[in-house]
């Protein structure tokens, strides 16, 4: 079983409270990098936008356009 495999075995079994305590966890963590890098994400706002929107896009074509 390759890493793939394993991680794909492992979500499966995560309930919706699960999923949502990840993004929780993920959210506050990003939080707490920003705060002590924030001069630098000023500096690359716009850039970061644009990482941002073609990262939603893909998530968006992925899960919900392409079957």
């Amino acid at each position: 079983m390759n890493l793939i495999q394993w991680g794909e075995s492992k979500i499966k079994r995560m309930t919706f409270w699960d999923m949502g305590l990840v993004k929780v966890s993920c959210i506050l963590f990003g939080l707490i990098l920003g705060a002590y890098i924030s001069s630098f994400v000023r500096q690359y706002t716009c850039l970061f936008i644009i990482l941002f929107l073609a990262g939603y896009i893909t998530v968006i074509y992925r899960f919900l356009i392409k079957k």
